[in-house]
């Protein structure tokens, strides 16, 4: 992997977008050059969705028998998702499996998690999610999903080690000082 990816690179990056030591409470925060940046960063993002939207088109005409679930907003997030269920997959289901893909705004990164759907009852649901390795089911449309991102974004799917690498001293959205890692600086804090 290029050095422009390790963790210690990426670190020094998500610091240009997230002001060190400040909640998000604080009003500093807002006026920082680094929140700036980063809504610059979704600003600009929303106005450019072409590879977006054409990497949900190579979706459908690939994947036809997938639903998906495009979560492209970026009002809390550096990053658009989408969540690919299982071929076969019907709305009502009670139980539904899929591969989520997450590109980041911020770099030409991306990841993928596996995640279980389970409806409770009416008001109530449950949701697991998974990392690499995925589940057996899941690994087809993991692949499938992971090459077209590289060939829509020309980006590079983060590994792991460098997802949960720790940065300590950034708040981002709902998770505190302590528990910030890059996935939550990249993509989201929100990994259902």
């Amino acid at each position: 992997m290029e050095e422009r990816f390790s963790a210690e690179s990426l670190i020094k990056l998500v610091h240009r977008y997230y002001p060190s030591g400040l909640h998000e409470d604080d009003p500093r925060h807002r006026q920082s050059e680094e929140y700036k940046r980063l809504v610059a960063a979704k600003q600009a993002a929303m106005k450019d969705d072409a590879a977006w939207k054409g990497f949900l088109q190579r979706v459908r005409e690939q994947l036809p028998d997938c639903l998906q679930w495009d979560l492209r907003a970026l009002r809390y997030d550096p990053s658009r998702h989408v969540r690919v269920y299982l071929p076969g997959t019907k709305g009502e289901q009670r139980e539904k499996k899929c591969v989520v893909v997450y590109v980041s705004i911020l770099a030409p990164v991306h990841f993928l998690h596996a995640s279980q759907e389970v409806e409770l009852d009416e008001e109530r649901s449950h949701s697991e999610a998974w990392f690499p390795p995925f589940p057996p089911e899941l690994q087809p449309l993991e692949a499938k999903l992971d090459a077209l991102a590289r060939e829509s974004f020309s980006s590079v799917r983060l590994p792991n080690d460098v997802l949960f690498t720790p940065v300590p001293d950034l708040q981002v959205c709902n998770t505190g000082f302590g528990k910030v890692n890059l996935l939550h600086c990249l993509f989201s804090d929100s990994i259902w």
